[in-house]
């Protein structure tokens, strides 16, 4: 395996969400081990590890391609402007890797129907 998986949120200064969200890429990662050879949260702001120091989480693992998720629901400032800004510095910082930034979390088809879902199963 040669590729890895980076799913970013924003982060929070609430230990417990940064937490819970961890938790859910520890999750993903369980479900994804034959497609990654690493499945790593990271943040835009506000917690850690940023997305630079998940990278240098890497830097021992055969990884040449690393794909940047974000879990974020809409195109705004963060999707449209400060995540291809945050990608393109760790391009330019990591020229040995091939860093792919995926489409954003909210342009998932079924998106609607998880949402009515959920709700109904309350």
């Amino acid at each position: 395996m040669r590729k890895a998986l980076l799913i970013m949120a924003h982060g929070s200064r609430a230990e417990a969400a940064n937490e819970e969200f961890k938790a859910l890429v520890d999750a993903v990662a369980e479900t994804t081990r034959e497609d990654y050879a690493a499945v790593l949260p990271c943040f835009l702001e506000l917690a850690r590890p940023s997305l630079l120091e998940a990278l240098q989480q890497l830097e021992h693992q055969p990884v040449d391609t690393v794909y940047v998720y974000p879990l974020f629901f809409n195109n705004g400032k963060h999707v449209a402007t400060d995540i291809p800004a945050q990608v393109e510095e760790a391009r330019e910082r990591h020229p040995h890797l091939t860093i792919e930034l995926l489409e954003y979390f909210g342009t998932a088809p079924g998106l609607a129907s998880l949402v009515r879902e959920h709700i109904a199963g309350q």
